[in-house]
């Protein structure tokens, strides 16, 4: 195991501790230590799982079907550009 020196603000030193009281019951040195763990495993996991290494973000594209299968009526032109217009 290794050791690392990092400087945290005193606000994300409390969120952490908050973490820690909430999962492991306490803001000990060892719950801290176990909520840093766990949030840099979930960063490198993100990393290896995601394309693109986690530093890109898509639009989520969504195909959607009705359930009865009916043609849906569709709005009049000038007001599906305004909804659905690309910004």
């Amino acid at each position: 195991m290794i050791q690392l020196d990092v400087e945290l603000d005193d606000e994300l030193i409390n969120r952490v501790k908050r973490l820690a009281t909430h999962h492991y019951g306490d803001a000990s040195d060892g719950s801290i230590v176990k909520v840093v763990e766990s949030a840099l495993e979930m960063r490198l996991l993100a990393t290896i799982l995601v394309e693109g290494g986690g530093n890109e973000t898509e639009e989520p594209i969504r195909d959607w079907e009705f359930g009865n299968k009916q043609p849906a009526k569709q709005l009049p032109a000038e007001i599906q550009s305004q909804l659905f217009r690309r910004r």
